[in-house]
């Protein structure tokens, strides 16, 4: 048992933890008065509310208050430690029912924090969670850590009960977010493609073969654009990837092409023709088609095309 000035002192630093005083809770002066209202009510023993304070801690814990209102839960514990210490030193039951109601009461207001965070920040909870589904974590992970860093941020407001400033914060938010989601998408769906692009580049495929190279960016920059106006059409996107793809390979195949006529010379010219020639001639092959390589190739294309059309028809 503490001599009479020590109980006395404190009791008398309970009351100040009581008032508010050197707390981070907002409104604690509400909660405290609640708390020693219902403590006055509540015929039980002091330990017996210590208990129930205890498994509202648990509940809070369960409902990860460590993230939706941290200093509430902080607070609780705290309060929870002191109405502990206060019986075992034999503080009267009334003080100890006090601060253990406390105790319980703060769990029961990070609880309504956190109803008003599932309520208010729901757009910022939900773009949060698509940015996990597609690991934008993991492909631009400085970014990420920023936008969390700022959800702790408007969290803290909401504790505060600042919910002006919260939601001014959260428009902001999920303007970073959305520009975090186009850039994750665009890295996943687009990023081969920009990588083929700038192999054709280094093979000089802006020069040698520049109506192919433009259609190839144009076909990027569609997809870009798709992307960044509605980054979660999936169907739309797949298909505008696919397209950007096949420009770019196409994009290729007339640069290398291009770059091996520029690179013949005088011998080598012919033999380009005449592997050319060869690839028309297995169509005709394939057609028992009559030889025609005498006509010029364009011409050869298009008895081919026609055999084609009517052997369709026929079908």
């Amino acid at each position: 048992m503490y001599p009479l000035f020590t109980r006395t002192l404190l009791t008398g630093c309970g009351l100040l933890l009581l008032s508010g005083c050197a707390t981070p809770i907002a409104n604690f002066d509400a909660i405290s008065l609640d708390a020693k209202r219902d403590a006055a009510m509540a015929d039980e023993s002091a330990s017996r509310t210590i208990q129930h304070a205890q498994s509202k801690i648990e509940l809070g814990k369960s409902e990860n208050l460590r993230f939706y209102a941290p200093r509430h839960l902080e607070q609780a514990q705290k309060q929870l430690l002191e109405a502990q210490e206060m019986l075992t030193s034999g503080e009267p039951d009334g003080v100890v029912k006090t601060v253990a109601m406390t105790s319980l009461k703060t769990v029961e207001a990070g609880l309504n924090v956190k109803k008003d965070i599932l309520k208010q920040l729901k757009p910022t909870l939900d773009h949060r969670q698509v940015l996990k589904d597609i690991k934008a974590d993991q492909y631009f992970p400085a970014d990420y850590l920023a936008i969390e860093d700022e959800l702790v941020k408007l969290i803290d407001l909401m504790e505060d009960h600042q919910t002006i400033k919260a939601d001014a914060r959260q428009k902001l938010l999920l303007a970073e977010m959305h520009r975090v989601e186009v850039a994750t998408i665009e890295y996943i769906q687009l990023q081969p493609v920009k990588d083929h692009l700038e192999r054709i580049k280094n093979k000089g495929g802006a020069s040698v073969a520049p109506i192919s190279w433009d259609t190839a960016q144009k076909s990027l920059l569609q997809a870009q654009a798709l992307i960044s106006k509605t980054p979660r059409a999936k169907g739309a996107i797949a298909k505008a990837t696919v397209a950007a793809t096949k420009a770019a390979q196409h994009a290729e195949v007339i640069t290398n092409l291009s770059n091996e006529i520029l690179d013949a010379s005088k011998d080598d010219a012919e033999a380009i023709a005449l592997r050319m020639e060869r690839w028309l001639y297995r169509i005709s092959v394939a057609l028992k088609h009559e030889d025609i390589r005498h006509l010029p190739l364009d011409q050869q294309a298009g008895e081919y095309a026609a055999s084609i059309e009517a052997l369709m028809r026929n079908r």
